[in-house]
This record gives structure tokens, C-alpha cells and sequence, in this order.
């Protein structure tokens, strides 16, 4: 027996559609949900990745820009080296300089310290990381431990140029030359995780005056 309009119930059909229909909105709402926070987090990572790159660009052109050579003393001189870890450009970089003077100081600093720049590959080695290290003894042989910090990681290459004459030089000493020439600019360049590419060129102020530059380090004379 039939029942009325009013009391008609749904059909299994009915239900299921409904269902379908439901679940279709459902996934829709949480792909996008999943979406923003995806370009989030990549939006999140691409700034940060940017950052420390450029903090590390910043500081790797300051300790540059007080780079020295003495022909007095051979361990003062820039040495680079180029070598790839896992197939990425990798160039170790050791030089020695002058302190910069604290901000606001009268004069600049006569300190010298030993800087050099290296990567190393990750745990997963998939990328690479960059590293500081500092050693305040730089003129002597010392067991002291030098302070290791990471500038930036997730790179994808650390790369560094020197203009020798009108030519540029993957490493330096070039070839059969003396090591306590300067180079008169050095330029870096830093591969983030994207493929981009950041170069920056410094220029030596020390550079040619290797001879003015005594034992200890210290600035003399009018050309320093």
C-alpha cells in the first residue's frame, strides 16, 4: 500500500548521491585548504632561503673587504681552491684580514684574524651548507679550536672568481705564481635551492700594497 506524498522517504539512490556529492565539496574544501598551506610554506621557505643568503653575501663581502697579503710572511696569503660534493661547484676560500672596528669606533682595528669559507654537503646530501670559521692566531701554528659557524644552507653551489689582470680565475694562486699577491677583485657567487643565481664582486683595497703590509700585521704607512 502506497503511503502519501508527505510521507515519502529517501531512496537508497537518493542517499548515495547525496553522499557523492558531499564527499566531491568535501575534497574540494580541503585541496584547497591544503593548497594555501602548501604555497605557505614554500612562500615561508623561499624568504628565509633569501635571507640567509643574504646575510651570508653581506658578510663574506665585509671580510673581503679587509683581506690582506704580507710578503713577509707566506701564511697571510688568499688561497682558493675549486672541487664539486656530489656534483655541485664547491670552492674553499682562506684568507687573512683586518678585524672590522666596532660600529662607531674612531679608527679601524689593527687585529687580524684567518677566515675561511668552505661547504659542506648535508646529512640527506642533497644540498650544501656554508661555513664560517675564524681563527684569532692566524700568523702561528695553534691546537686552539677555530669558531665553525653555518652561514646558509640549502644551496645547490658556492663559487668564487678572481680577476687576474683582464682575465677571471677559478682559484687562485693562478698557475706557477707567487701566493702573496692579491687579487684586485674576487667575486662570489651563492646557488640557492631554486637555481638561482646571487653574485656579488669586491673589490681589494690591499691589494698591491703586499710589500707595505709588516710581520705583524699591523697598518702602516701612508698607502694603508
Amino acid at each position: 500500500m502506497r503511503g502519501t506524498a508527505g510521507n515519502r522517504g529517501f531512496t537508497l539512490l537518493e542517499v548515495l548521491l547525496t553522499l557523492a556529492i558531499f564527499s566531491v565539496i568535501l575534497v574540494l574544501l580541503l585541496s584547497s585548504f591544503t593548497g594555501t598551506e602548501r604555497t605557505r610554506e614554500i612562500l615561508t621557505d623561499r624568504s628565509r632561503d633569501f635571507r640567509q643568503l643574504r646575510m651570508s653575501i653581506d658578510r663574506i663581502g665585509s671580510d673581503l673587504a679587509g683581506a690582506f697579503s704580507s710578503t713577509r710572511i707566506e701564511a697571510t696569503a688568499l688561497t682558493c681552491h675549486e672541487d664539486t660534493l656530489s656534483g655541485k661547484p664547491a670552492s674553499t676560500l682562506v684568507f687573512t684580514a683586518f678585524v672590522l672596528p666596532e660600529s662607531g669606533g674612531p679608527r679601524p682595528s689593527g687585529d687580524i684574524v684567518k677566515i675561511k669559507y668552505y661547504p659542506k654537503l648535508d646529512r640527506d646530501g642533497t644540498f650544501l651548507e656554508l661555513y664560517r670559521e675564524e681563527s684569532s692566531l692566524p700568523l702561528i701554528e695553534n691546537k686552539i679550536p677555530t669558531r665553525e659557524v653555518r652561514m646558509a644552507d640549502r644551496l645547490l653551489g658556492f663559487r668564487v672568481e678572481f680577476a687576474s689582470g683582464d682575465a677571471w680565475t677559478k682559484e687562485w694562486p693562478p698557475g706557477g705564481r707567487s701566493k702573496s699577491p692579491l687579487p684586485g677583485k674576487v667575486a662570489f657567487i651563492l646557488t640557492a635551492s631554486s637555481g638561482q643565481e646571487y653574485r656579488r664582486v669586491v673589490s681589494l683595497p690591499l691589494s698591491g700594497q703586499e710589500a707595505s703590509v709588516p710581520f705583524s700585521g699591523k697598518r702602516t704607512g701612508e698607502g694603508l
